[in-house]
């Protein structure tokens, strides 16, 4: 579960600053912190009544640009993490035997 995070934080930073870019932007500084919720009895099976993953996460950024908060707002929206993370993705899962 770890690896979710590591891999939306470095999505969500990468494309805020690979879009402000593009877009002619000037940041001088990102800082992303992100922590999320997980109940260990939905992850060990212990109870059908509890998400087996992630409940919640929280995203936080440090800034320091000239932009304006939509525009920075803006920027975070362009992640595929976060799209995969944030919408239902259909995953199919193949076990064939040895």
């Amino acid at each position: 579960m770890e690896f979710v995070l590591h891999a939306l934080a470095a999505c969500l930073t990468t494309s805020l600053v690979y879009h402000a870019a593009a877009r002619g932007i000037r940041l001088e500084s990102v800082e992303s912190q992100l922590e999320g919720d997980l109940d260990l009895q939905g992850f060990l099976g212990l109870s059908d009544q509890v998400r087996r993953g992630y409940k919640e996460i929280r995203v936080k950024f440090k800034v320091k640009s000239d932009a304006s908060p939509e525009q920075l707002e803006e920027l975070t929206t362009f992640s595929p993490v976060y799209d995969i993370v944030s919408n239902p993705v259909p995953v199919s899962i193949q076990i064939e035997r040895k």
